[in-house]
């Protein structure tokens, strides 16, 4: 992610609109968070992982500036 996200932020028409990271691994969404500029989106984060770690990740997204989609799943 990281090493995409570096490439395409040197693109002039690229860099210029946001960018939506979506991995399956929260450590992998945020080393590409590192090297965004303006506002992007993660797809996505979700309370299947715990209510500790969910507020975790929001926070670090929200640091990060970060639009997030957050899924929502009926078990029922």
């Amino acid at each position: 992610m990281q090493k995409f996200v570096k490439i395409a932020v040197t693109e002039p028409d690229v860099s210029k609109v946001p960018f939506m990271l979506d991995a399956s691994k929260f450590e992998i969404v945020m080393a590409g968070l590192k090297w965004c500029q303006g506002k992007p989106i993660v797809n996505s984060i979700s309370l299947k992982v715990g209510v500790k770690l969910f507020k975790e990740q929001a926070t670090l997204l929200k640091k990060h500036g970060a639009a997030v989609v957050v899924m929502a799943f009926d078990e029922d």
